[in-house]
């Protein structure tokens, strides 16, 4: 069956170009130079593109995973008192009505906060005990994540958890007991007054400051214990989507507009991390982006000497009847065949070894710098997406200027030296 349309001719002929185009850059018949100096420039920029791709996932990858750490870690949101450490337990709960209305916020909960020394055997510690509910441990704190030995069911009225390092440090297992003192009765009112309690779980988050610090005791006992009867901490919050909790914050800003709270959000409190974050993620990412470039000219580079290489070539297919159109066309697909083989190449080599990483931890960290164990991976599809097509439209964009010269060189001028 022949096909006579105007888009068949057209289709014919765009293979023809690209036929011929691969022939000259891959053939068995081409010279070695002409070979190698193709495959040379595929390489290049399969490896520009893998580099960034793979830098980009790894750099998001830790990004996310820090953020995602300290969002969960100790809230997204807290609400304590302009004025003091205290909220009034009648105004906690009303904010808590009001932050229920808002479908932003997932849930809110009373919690208290305090510094005290930790005591067993002969060695005791400073600590930063957190006063919660048994349904704040999972909703607002996620030690559900962080848990390495015991459980947070069954949790009683004496219960505690506590961070790994100190766990490591006072030689304590699941059952011990251990005490806690009130460090604001010893200083101000020259009381020690030991609250016995038993461990029955302990956590690890990867942040050592958190592992080294953190206790967790039943919210009845903390009140108790460290706070005058009535008066509560604040209101400590979680929301669905952590990562935007401007926009949260200025909500509930408007809606506790006639409480005087003071309001801080995960961000407020680890600004400093954060700032650190952003200030390695984008030195890196311009560093690899340039690495791509340097390979995207090297390969517009490789196709600029192909291209006059096979000037005598493109010379004889003019007398044949080839248009400076077709010449043109036969260049610019050499040029497409390469810069898409070499995006495919390093697109497929970043997925493999980003792979590897997910799942075997190839590269790993020290924890008590980096806040985690190894690198983690973010997929994400854009990076395979933009890349390739970055590099591939530099590099056609680039050839168009051999490939107009060398299609409008007569043929008679460049024979007559073969």
């Amino acid at each position: 069956m022949y096909c006579y349309s105007q888009q068949c001719v057209l289709n014919n002929l765009v293979l023809k170009h690209i036929s011929i185009a691969y022939r000259q850059l891959f053939s068995k018949h081409s010279f070695g130079f002409v070979y190698i100096t193709s495959v040379l420039g595929v390489i290049g920029l399969a490896i520009g593109i893998a580099s960034l791709i793979i830098i980009s996932c790894l750099s998001d990858g830790f990004s996310n995973l820090v953020n995602s750490k300290l969002s969960s870690i100790d809230g997204h949101i807290r609400i304590t008192s302009y004025y003091n450490d205290n909220l009034e337990i009648d105004d906690a709960q009303k904010i808590i009505k009001l932050l229920n209305t808002n479908t932003n916020i997932k849930s809110s909960h009373l919690f208290t906060e305090n510094y005290a020394m930790i005591k067993s055997k002969n060695f005791s510690d400073g600590v930063i005990v957190y006063g919660c509910s048994d349904s704040a441990l999972t909703n607002i704190f996620n030690l559900n994540d962080f848990v390495i030995a015991g459980s947070l069911e069954n949790l009683d009225e004496n219960s505690a958890i506590l961070g790994s390092q100190v766990a490591e440090n006072f030689d304590l297992k699941i059952g011990d007991d251990f005490f806690l003192f009130n460090i604001e009765d010893i200083i101000h009112h020259n009381k020690i007054n030991a609250l016995k309690l038993n461990l029955s779980t302990i956590i690890n988050t990867d942040f050592s400051e958190y592992d080294r610090l953190l206790a967790f005791i039943p919210l009845d006992l903390s009140q108790d214990y460290f706070l005058n009867s009535g008066n509560n901490n604040g209101v400590i919050s979680s929301v669905f989507a952590p990562f935007e909790i401007e926009e949260v914050e200025a909500e509930v800003f408007e809606a506790l507009n006639g409480f005087p709270v003071y309001i801080t959000t995960w961000k407020d409190r680890h600004g400093s991390i954060l700032s650190w974050l952003n200030i390695y993620d984008i030195p890196i990412k311009l560093i690899m982006l340039f690495i791509v470039l340097v390979s995207i000219f090297n390969l517009t580079i490789t196709i600029w000497m192909l291209s006059f290489e096979k000037n005598s070539e493109y010379s004889i297919l003019k007398t044949l009847g080839f248009t400076r159109n077709e010449i043109r066309n036969i260049i610019l697909s050499q040029s497409l065949i390469l810069s898409v083989l070499g995006s495919i190449i390093g697109s497929l080599l970043a997925f493999i070894l980003l792979l590897g990483q997910h799942f075997y931890h190839w590269i790993s960290l020290s924890s008590e710098i980096y806040f985690m164990n190894y690198l983690p991976v973010s997929f994400n599809p854009i990076y395979f997406l933009i890349y390739p097509f970055i590099g591939f439209m530099i590099t056609i964009i680039n050839t168009f200027i051999p490939a107009y010269k060398i299609s409008n060189y007569p043929p008679a001028s460049v024979l007559m030296y073969e």
